[in-house]
């Protein structure tokens, strides 16, 4: 993508937001990656996102799919049927990521023991991607109601913070994000529907961290592009409401 073209106004973007364009879901399930597979660039070419990771407990930085479909790995609360959770069930979810625990045998590209890092706070998984987006929803697996407080999503334009959504406010009855379908604990799954920009205030973000607060696991990310697909870097912030949550 060309620099003017992801140079295009912010304002422009908001008026065109109700357009074409604004119902297109795009999904990121993992799904072809292998169990233990160190995930960074694969995703660039179909979903056009790169993916990083920061472990605060690690000399090693890994984003790592596990197949929740596997049973005996080293954790069994990432292995399905889930127990709790509005996916509870056996429910078809397939690879998830997780931020990886050890390094055995990661020379290869895939690490031969998938395990979720367990320290709290455990660090962050970050989607980097090439278009703005307008809206994000996502699975959330075996998160803990321990960690729930520590856990987030953080949401980047240019480099810029530009809306933070705590993980309880789906939990919490005051809150707006509030959803009685979500349960957290010990094996449980909860998919949380799509959030727009207008629910957070904003016009728009190209970046999405997920700050984990403890073992965790994030699958199907589902993303809204902005209509037109421009990305809007280079601009300072012009327009975009910086309003965090």
């Amino acid at each position: 993508m060309s620099t003017t073209m992801r140079a295009l106004s912010v304002c422009a973007l908001a008026v065109a937001a109700g357009t074409a364009g604004a119902d297109t879901i795009e999904t990121i399930d993992f799904g072809g990656l292998v169990h233990g597979e160190i995930v960074s660039t694969q995703l660039q070419g179909s979903h056009g996102v790169t993916i990083d990771a920061r472990n605060y407990s690690r000399s090693f930085d890994l984003a790592v799919a596990f197949d929740t479909h596997r049973t005996g790995t080293r954790d069994d609360d990432l292995e399905d049927p889930w127990s709790m959770g509005n996916l509870v069930g056996h429910t078809n979810l397939g690879n998830a990521l997780i931020l990886q625990e050890n390094n055995y045998g990661i020379g290869d590209g895939v690490a031969d023991r998938p395990d979720d890092e367990g320290s709290r706070p455990a660090g962050w998984i970050r989607f980097s991607f090439d278009e703005v987006k307008t809206g994000i929803g996502f699975d959330i697996l075996d998160l803990e109601s321990a960690t729930a407080e520590a856990s987030s999503l953080k949401l980047y334009l240019d480099g810029s913070l530009v809306a933070s959504i705590d993980f309880m406010d789906f939990v919490d009855a005051g809150a707006d994000l509030y959803d009685p379908t979500v349960v957290y604990g010990n094996n449980s799954a909860n998919r949380i529907g799509i959030i727009s920009a207008d629910d957070l205030g904003i016009e728009g973000f190209d970046t999405a961290k997920f700050k984990l607060g403890g073992s965790m696991a994030i699958d199907t990310i589902k993303t809204v592009p902005a209509p037109g697909t421009f990305a809007l870097l280079g601009l300072g912030g012009a327009c975009v409401a910086r309003r965090r949550r």
